[in-house]
């Protein structure tokens, strides 16, 4: 893994997506665990599945779209509790 290049990568403010392109497994796995952003892609770019949370880290987006994360972010979770009958 290149040190120096993730942590150039992680020294900005913003952290919204990285790509990572590399014929050794070993190293993309290495290089995507160790950057600091919301989605990594390897060997590719901007392939998304819908189903799954989109959304950077730091300074960058605004929390996690997609999927139920949607519905944490945009909602204030409330307990209510009612007594029925005696």
């Amino acid at each position: 893994m290149n040190l120096e290049v993730v942590e150039k990568a992680n020294s900005t403010p913003y952290g919204l997506s990285a790509s990572v392109w590399s014929q050794s497994i070993d190293n993309i796995t290495s290089v995507a665990s160790s950057l600091r952003v919301g989605t990594v892609w390897c060997n590719c770019w901007m392939v998304r599945e819908l189903n799954m949370p989109f959304g950077g880290t730091k300074e960058s987006g605004n929390g996690r779209d997609g999927t139920t994360d949607s519905f944490d972010f945009y909602s204030e979770k409330k307990n209510v509790c009612i007594k029925l009958g005696n």
